[in-house]
Formats: structure tokens, C-alpha cells, sequence
């Protein structure tokens, strides 16, 4: 049955690779503390919460943190739901576990005016991985893509119809989205797929549109490490410097600007608006700051006066 699940996300649920693989160890780890076989239905079916108690209860004691815990225990719960679907349980024993709570974390995001002077600076150099690694960053905070998702892009994604450009992004489950670019963008990726023909002519048109100095398609580390690279010596750049941070950088400062929230919902790819409703606490954090300058009866939290 274990392995019937994983395919089961696999070519059916259409999950990317990386949540498969935290899904499947989260599984194995939980079948081996209850000394079960992955396709032993009859020992399944005998599963208790007090087996699923204990094994939190060891994630806990190793000090794993509760945001790792719980994902897990969704991971679990995914495959009881699967097993109540093929009749091999009879009900799910994780509706009687409660749940380690975990204290809410804003998303990080960087200054917009540190990304401005980063993205407005030249080019250290013009040869191919210079290049593309200011296009990867430009692109991460212009149309808040994944990781997944960039790597896996095409130049054949990139479609232009008359005057506009779009981005054909293949984001979680197959599904797909079209974001718009702007026109310089347009041009500096015009530019790069120029530079990255001549560099790696045996490259055709339906390889990888980003690849490694051996012409070999980006994988997710060096991803990483390139944007924690080229950005861990600027200023105005603090925390963690990552892929996922300049995707939270480009939902709040579309929100703080005015931006409606179902357009951000769209332009990031969230399946629901729960996912993306989380930025919204950024955003009352600016307009607090705002209210408590501006607003003649608001209190000064040194000093306890009213401002005015």
C-alpha cells in the first residue's frame, strides 16, 4: 500500500518531486517506529492514535521543531486518507490526535528599494553566468516563481502575442498559469536567450532555459547557492538570502502597493487564498507604523503621549 501511495502522488495527484520525498520519509519513519510492513493491510488496518501519539511524541523528544512535526503528521494523514479510500481502514486515527501548535512566522521579505538598487546596478560581467544569474534573480522577484518552476522552464514558455510578453509557468499538480512581463524583462531575456545560443550551440529550443556553465539543466542547490551568492554582499539584503524570500519580497510589496489580494493569489499560483491571505500581516505592520505617525490621536508607544 505504501508504494501504491507514492505513485499515487506521484502520476495522479501530480506532486513535485520534494514534497514526494519528505512525504515518503515521513511515512517509512512512522511504519518502521509502529514495526509495520508498508504492505501489510491487515496490520494498517489495526493502526491506533496511541501508535501515532508515540511517534510524534519521539519527533518532539529529538527536537524536531512543531512546523516540521506537523508536516509529517500531514504527510500521515495524506496516506490514511488514501487507505480509508481503499477500504483498508476503517476510519482515520489521526482525527484523534491533536496537532503541537506553531506560533505564526511572517514571511521574510526583503527592502523594495535594496532590490531596486540591486536589479538597477550593472552586470559584474557580461559572460553567460553573470547573465543569467541577474536574470534568475531578476525573474524570482518580477513573477514570484518557485524554484521548481524556473528550473523547469523552457524557452518555449515564453510567448509573445503582439506588444505582450507572458511567462507559460507549469506551477504544483501540472497546472499552469500565464504571467505577464514587463518590457524590460522582455528585453533582458531576449538578450540572455541570445548570449545562451551562442554560448551552448548544441542547446535546442525544448532544453532547460537555464543551465549550468556545462550546459547541463540548473538543479535546485546550486539555485540556492547563486542567490544567496549574489546577494549576501549587497547592501540592504539581511536575513536569509533565498529563492522562496524574493517570492514573499514580490507579494508584499505588490500588497503594499495596493495591490488586490485574488491578483497576488494568481500571480504566485496558490491553490487557495488561505495561502496567500498570510502577507496581509505585513502589510497591517506597514500601515500600523502608518496610522501611529499620521493619525492625530494615535498614542507614541516610547512615550505613551498622543503624537499631536
Amino acid at each position: 500500500m505504501y508504494h501504491r501511495f507514492i505513485n499515487h502522488l506521484r502520476y495522479e495527484k501530480r506532486y513535485s518531486g520534494r514534497t514526494i520525498s519528505i512525504y515518503a520519509d515521513a511515512i517509512r519513519h512512522f511504519l518502521d517506529h509502529a514495526a509495520i510492513p508498508g504492505n501489510d493491510t491487515q496490520a494498517l488496518a489495526t493502526l491506533t492514535a496511541q501508535e501515532i501519539r508515540s511517534w510524534m511524541a519521539g519527533l518532539l523528544k529529538n527536537q524536531l521543531s512543531t512546523r516540521t512535526v506537523n508536516l509529517q503528521l500531514s504527510a500521515l494523514n495524506r496516506f490514511f486518507k488514501f487507505l480509508l479510500k481503499e477500504n483498508v481502514l476503517e476510519k482515520n486515527p489521526m482525527q484523534k490526535i491533536q496537532r503541537p501548535k506553531t506560533s505564526k512566522r511572517l514571511p521574510e521579505f526583503f527592502a523594495a528599494t535594496a532590490l531596486n538598487d540591486f536589479l538597477n546596478s550593472d552586470i559584474a560581467g557580461g559572460d553567460y553566468i553573470n547573465v543569467r544569474d541577474r536574470m534568475i534573480i531578476d525573474l524570482f522577484y518580477t513573477t514570484g516563481i518557485r524554484r521548481a518552476e524556473l528550473i523547469a522552464l523552457r524557452p518555449a514558455d515564453i510567448h509573445i502575442a503582439g506588444t505582450e510578453v507572458v511567462l507559460r509557468v507549469t506551477g504544483k499538480g501540472d497546472k499552469q498559469r500565464e504571467t505577464p512581463l514587463t518590457k524590460e524583462i522582455t528585453t533582458q531575456l531576449k538578450d540572455y536567450l541570445t548570449l545562451r545560443e551562442t554560448t551552448f550551440p548544441d542547446l535546442a529550443g525544448n532544453d532547460r532555459l537555464f543551465v549550468t556553465g556545462k550546459g547541463k539543466p540548473l538543479y535546485p542547490q546550486a539555485v540556492n547557492r547563486l542567490v544567496h551568492d549574489r546577494l549576501a554582499n549587497q547592501q540592504g539584503f539581511t536575513g536569509k538570502k533565498s529563492p522562496h524570500v524574493l517570492r514573499h519580497s514580490l507579494a508584499t510589496h505588490l500588497l503594499n502597493n495596493g495591490a488586490d489580494i485574488m491578483s497576488i493569489k494568481e500571480t504566485l499560483g496558490h491553490s487557495s487564498l488561505a495561502a496567500t491571505q498570510v502577507y496581509t500581516h505585513n502589510s497591517f505592520a506597514k500601515l500600523k507604523k502608518v496610522y501611529a505617525k499620521a493619525h492625530p490621536r494615535a498614542e507614541d508607544s516610547s512615550t505613551g503621549q498622543r503624537t499631536r
